[in-house]
């Protein structure tokens, strides 16, 4: 109240609420820039993870074996979404298909 009295309406102006971006994370960015260049460059087997595919599991084994920070499965998952890096359906297609006999 007093605010208003000695600068009017422009001193209860609202701001932004929450956290601001960036603020308390786990991983630092040269760690996430690290950690989505593993993902994107190789499979889990090549960095020897018992996994064929990347899961939220095995990434959050790589970010255990590699920065030594314990973090929560859909936490994982927030910061690879975050990174565009959604789950994706295999293509039911057959490799050894004649597209000849498809067209026909």
């Amino acid at each position: 109240m007093r605010s208003y009295e000695k600068e009017g309406s422009k001193a209860i102006e609202l701001g932004k609420r929450g956290r601001r971006t960036g603020e308390q994370r786990t991983l630092f960015r040269d760690q996430e820039v690290e950690l989505c260049k593993a993902l994107i460059d190789k499979t889990p087997d090549q960095i020897r993870l018992p996994f064929a595919l990347w899961t939220r599991d095995a990434v959050k084994l790589l970010i255990r074996r590699c920065f030594g920070i314990e973090m929560p499965i859909r936490t994982v998952g927030e910061y690879l979404k975050q990174w565009g890096l959604t789950p994706q359906k295999p293509v039911k297609r057959a490799y050894e298909q004649s597209s000849q006999a498809v067209q026909k």
